[in-house]
């Protein structure tokens, strides 16, 4: 049982502090996933916490795996252990179930596991959790307490600073398809002969008040007793999705632009407002600004945002805005730049550099770039 603890808390500890670095680098993104389970759980109420919710889960993962590895705390630690494994295992066990929610977000985007993967990963932790647990008296301290209280406090700081960090100055290793280098086109593309979704057509329908589901051959032969109620399409084998499948930018009258944006091949700033009734306020002078100069150069200057186009229109006629925005979906908007407002600079397609509400640059900080 004293091995077995050891290698459990070594195990558990390394792989904690690995979860917690990676969401603490898109503290962000994992509040996204975190309203999802809110909405599915009606717990709406918590969105305006779900960034903080976040924030206090990744340092609590760094600090707890730290611990875990010193040797310190180790009852407290344990309890609070299990007590956060029990919650996330029944969680992936329910999203495995219902597949309502397709990523748990336990790795954030570095690596994206199926909600039975997730499920399956929470059941071993818990394993070894358990096993920690019932060993607490196996584990000792690897220092003194002292020194052991000041290792601790120093990752409590620098877990909390490279938060914090992340947040406010964007992700320090961007996992996702807008990442700087990328060509924004290319990802969008379906290589030739790439295999498409295998789709079954179910039809549903209904006899002496309950409901039925048949395949095309599997129709009964008396379908005239039965009601029609209508048809579905089942993917029973996905095909290949390119890693951006919902680029699609829209003008006031809904006419599509993407193609007309990939054809410019200059420099193109974006200036991204997923919702503009929750964008960062105090900006609008510097935004005005940059665009300004920007667009006095002569290049293209897009506005995306999700909202719809009266409250656009309003917004940016409030400010003087010598530019009006496009729409587009929230999701990518929300991938393209973890920021509320957000700038990216494109040459051709390519993403050159990205900004966060924190850091809007000046007209002569991207001409530095354009040199």
């Amino acid at each position: 049982m004293k091995w077995l603890t050891q290698i459990s808390r070594v195990l558990v500890g390394i792989l904690f502090i690995i979860s917690g670095l990676i969401k603490a680098n898109d503290t962000l993104g994992f509040s996204y996933k975190l309203v999802e389970y809110f909405e599915i759980f009606n717990t709406q109420f918590l969105d305006p916490f779900a960034v903080i919710i976040s924030m206090i889960i990744c340092i609590f993962e760094i600090v707890s795996g730290v611990a875990l590895l010193l040797g310190i705390y180790n009852k407290l630690n344990a309890w609070l252990l299990l007590l956060l494994i029990i919650f996330f295992t029944l969680l992936t066990g329910y999203s495995a179930i219902t597949h309502k929610v397709t990523d748990c977000g336990c790795f954030g985007d570095a690596l994206k596991l199926t909600p039975f993967t997730s499920f399956m990963k929470d059941v071993v932790l818990l394993l070894l959790i358990v096993f920690i647990f019932i060993g607490t008296s196996f584990i000792k301290p690897l220092f003194s307490l002292t020194i052991s209280n000041i290792a601790l406090s120093v990752s409590f700081l620098v877990s909390v600073a490279f938060t914090m960090y992340t947040y406010f100055f964007l992700p320090v290793k961007d996992f996702l398809p807008y990442k700087v280098g990328n060509n924004i086109q290319e990802l969008t593309l379906v290589p030739e002969g790439a295999p498409k979704d295998v789709v079954e057509m179910m039809f549903i329908y209904e006899k002496a008040g309950q409901t039925f589901e048949f395949k095309a051959d599997q129709l009964p032969e008396d379908l005239d007793a039965y009601n029609f109620i209508d048809r579905k399409d089942v993917v029973i084998q996905k095909g290949f999705t390119p890693p951006i499948h919902d680029f699609k930018i829209y003008d006031k009258t809904s006419i599509e632009l993407t193609d007309s944006f990939f054809r410019d091949a200059g420099y193109k700033l974006l200036l991204v407002q997923t919702k503009l009734n929750k964008s960062k306020t105090g900006l609008e002078t510097k935004i005005k600004q940059l665009s300004e100069d920007w667009i006095g150069s002569g290049k293209a200057f897009w506005a995306l945002t999700s909202s719809n186009l009266e409250e656009s229109d309003a917004y940016a006629k409030s400010h003087n805005f010598n530019f009006s925005y496009h729409n587009m979906d929230d999701i990518p908007l929300k991938s393209m730049v973890r920021s509320n407002p957000g700038v990216i600079l494109l040459k051709g397609n390519v993403v050159v550099k990205k900004w966060s509400a924190y850091q809007i640059p000046s007209w002569e900080t991207i001409q530095k770039l354009l040199q």
